[in-house]
């Protein structure tokens, strides 16, 4: 009995633990040693492009040579604020108002070109009103101009750029991209976007090839501007 007494008494003398077994962690740390107090802030998401104001409305009225002809009109914006000189060649040859070039001699005018470049999950290119293959084209300003601005990225579908043979060779010819097309950024001045007509952009992505050279004719029937509402 007196053995028992003891062995009681250094019992209840024994030290209380700082820290119980459930507040011990790996490497024996205390959990308010590594849990944080305060709640992790989440990281700001990048804001949305917000594209430029659309200054000029131009048309293309476009026929793809199928058996059976599929015609339509693709309607599109034009940025004038952020690529003015862009903006005024494209218009301008879309109005067929600035005569003949100086360089080829021939109508500054979409008018009757062709789609001649189409690639499927890539884009559409026309506007080479030289030879209507790729290899010509002139500007408005006679032969090349100078890359003004790429502000707007091609993250988006059906953007309307300057389609061009490397820096500040800008002339006619230009392109709709039919996927996004960021690996082109600050490559290709964009200064417009289509508006209404994908179907018809669809259309004529769809008689694209893998090498770009369309199964059909599409041809630019007639174009113009569209006066401002």
């Amino acid at each position: 009995m007196h053995c028992i007494l003891i062995l009681l008494g250094l019992l209840l003398s024994a030290p209380t633990p700082t820290n119980t077994a459930a507040e011990k962690v790996a490497g024996g740390a205390a959990l308010n040693d590594i849990v944080p107090m305060q709640k992790v802030k989440r990281p700001k998401l990048k804001e949305p492009y917000q594209f430029p104001e659309v200054t000029h409305k131009v048309y293309l009225d476009v026929v793809i040579q199928e058996e059976e002809p599929i015609r339509g009109r693709i309607t599109i914006g034009l940025f004038g604020k952020t690529a003015p000189k862009a903006t005024e060649n494209f218009r301008s040859l879309c109005a067929c108002d600035k005569g003949n070039g100086k360089i080829s001699g021939k109508p500054l005018c979409y008018k009757g070109t062709k789609f001649h470049r189409i690639i499927p999950n890539f884009l559409v290119q026309g506007g080479d009103i030289s030879y209507a293959n790729g290899v010509g084209g002139e500007s408005i300003y006679g032969g090349y101009f100078e890359d003004e601005s790429f502000e707007v990225p091609l993250n988006k579908l059906y953007l309307v750029s300057s389609a061009n043979k490397g820096p500040n060779t800008n002339g006619s010819q230009f392109f709709i991209n039919t996927v996004k097309a960021s690996w082109l950024d600050n490559k290709h001045v964009v200064f417009g976007m289509v508006l209404s007509g994908f179907d018809i952009v669809d259309e004529i992505e769809a008689v694209g090839t893998n090498e770009g050279s369309p199964k059909v004719d599409v041809i630019i029937e007639s174009s113009g501007e569209i006066a401002n509402s």
